[in-house]
């Protein structure tokens, strides 16, 4: 604590005694996120419903399956109110495929809640609804509960966390002040779906962080009809 509290001089290239970690799935929740955000948009230009857009240009069997499954499962095209939308994204990785469903509320009655200064509410996702074809599941509660939790990591990488770099050091240290999703934003509803495609087994990994993540910024755009420039 001494040390981090200790000034950063200009002449430090690196801060070495900012104590490094590990992030959880790197790259795939960025690349999914910026990919389904531009699908959205192309399917939104062509009139395009944005599941049977994806559909419609799937080659992967398993892909279009669990699509297919989430979009029935999370009752896609729904009638919601204003300010609330739905989302859906895909992601092939591991050996294995996922598609996510969720359903976001950004009404100011919910992004405006007041739970105290140490707390950050904004949008919230209701329900999330996963589809996860791993080949041959091992061990199908242990990738449920994988799976959950790859997606309240989703949901924090739009929507809550984040890193402030100032003078040279990153302010976040902990989890006291790195907003991971907490339990005022965690989904009122998740649901799991395994679909196994076949006897030799893939993995699961954090395969439901990116397409979460994805998802989750598509249904944002579609509540509230713009693309923020943090996405």
């Amino acid at each position: 604590t001494q040390l981090l509290n200790e000034p950063v001089t200009p002449d430090d290239a690196f801060d070495e005694r900012f104590a490094t970690g590990s992030m959880r799935n790197i790259y795939s929740p960025d690349v999914r996120t910026a990919s389904e955000l531009a699908i959205d948009q192309l399917a939104k230009t062509l009139k395009k419903d944005p599941v049977q857009f994806r559909l419609d240009h799937l080659k992967d069997p398993r892909v279009k399956a669990v699509l297919k499954k989430v979009a029935k499962e999370g009752n896609w095209g729904r009638s919601m109110p204003r300010g609330m939308a739905q989302g859906v994204a895909i992601h092939k990785e591991y050996k294995g495929c996922t598609a996510v469903l969720v359903e976001i509320d950004c009404r100011p009655a919910t992004v405006n809640r007041d739970l105290g200064p140490e707390t950050v509410t904004g949008p919230r996702v209701t329900k999330v609804v996963i589809a996860v074809d791993p080949g041959l599941a091992i061990n199908p509660r242990g990738l449920e509960a994988q799976m959950i939790g790859g997606a309240m990591d989703g949901i924090a990488l739009t929507l809550t966390s984040s890193n402030h770099l100032k003078d040279g050091r990153f302010l976040e240290a902990s989890w006291d002040n790195y907003f991971y999703t907490r339990q005022w934003n965690t989904p009122f509803e998740t649901e799991v779906h395994i679909i196994e495609s076949s006897d030799t087994p893939g993995g699961a990994g954090e395969a439901a962080t990116g397409s979460t993540a994805a998802a989750v910024a598509c249904a944002y755009v579609r509540a509230t009809g713009s693309i923020p420039e943090t996405f």
